[in-house]
């Protein structure tokens, strides 16, 4: 049985962080039901299997150590009715045409992990590198993103909270073996600046340990939920064996931080322009 959404009101988070957005202090828009389910096809949403095609490195790519463009995402559709954070929602019109324009003018998405093998590893990357991550784990990001990625030969990032996504246990299943990336985004997407040790601990490494044993890959990376950390937090997540972590520190992404990687946040109302105003601001 398909997954229903549900949307409801979220809390916004108190104070910020080194690197947080306060625009935005809360990312999450809805509270959806929680993954495990072992309902849905072992296939995407497009009825296709197997990995696609930037999900190994080609023969044409090249080395590369400067900044790479990391682009967040989270809602594809339209809000119905009065949802919280309506700003997070990007059309999938609006979604399709990013992506036509980003292949049009060069750009590649590739994987962080991939990324990062460029930077540490001497691995290559395609000469315009381009990172789409996708915050949470809604619905829309296995139904949408995943089939329009694939007409692209695309792999995308998906940050998901251990407990609470819209996706299916073999929603997240059939991405990762389209080639795309998991990484952490806790367990319950709280505020990290304002926990203890203890609860620091068991959302940063205990969210990795959760989606290492349910899903079978190392979890190299972490994203911040709402852009909120601070020394400690950074702390916890190099403790806990994490690769790097993802901001909403507007600008490129480059290996001289590798906790602090910053991304270029995607809104409703960005289009085609924004996405174009935010890759010629750098790096």
């Amino acid at each position: 049985m398909a997954a229903v959404i549900a949307v409801v009101a979220v809390v916004a988070f108190a104070g910020g962080g080194s690197g947080s957005n306060s625009s935005n202090s809360s990312k999450t828009v809805g509270k959806p039901k929680g993954t495990g389910k072992k309902s849905g096809s072992s296939k995407d949403s497009a009825g296709e299997s197997g990995k696609v095609r930037n999900s190994t490195p080609q023969p044409d790519w090249e080395p590369h150590t400067g900044p790479v463009p990391i682009l967040e995402y989270h809602v594809l559709g339209a809000p119905e009715g009065k949802v919280p954070y309506p700003e997070l929602y990007v059309s999938r019109p609006d979604f399709r045409h990013q992506l036509e324009w980003l292949d049009g003018h060069g750009y590649q998405a590739v994987t962080l992990e991939q990324v990062e093998e460029a930077w540490f590893e001497n691995g290559t990357l395609p000469k315009k590198p381009v990172v789409l991550s996708f915050d949470d784990g809604y619905r829309p990001q296995f139904t949408f993103a995943l089939p329009q990625l694939r007409k692209h030969g695309w792999a995308g990032v998906l940050n998901l909270k251990a407990e609470g996504s819209d996706l299916y246990e073999s929603n997240v299943k059939a991405m990762i073996n389209a080639g795309w990336e998991l990484a952490a985004h806790t367990i319950h997407h709280l505020d990290l600046t304002e926990l203890d040790s203890e609860g620091l601990s068991e959302e940063v490494a205990g969210s990795r340990e959760i989606l290492r044993r349910e899903y079978g890959v190392p979890v190299k990376n972490f994203c911040y939920p709402a852009g909120q950390f601070n020394s400690t937090v950074i702390a916890a997540v190099e403790a806990a064996g994490y690769v790097g972590a993802t901001t909403e520190i507007p600008g490129y992404a480059t290996s001289k931080s590798p906790y602090e990687l910053a991304r270029f946040e995607i809104l409703g109302d960005s289009g085609v322009s924004g996405l174009e105003g935010d890759l010629a601001s750098g790096p």
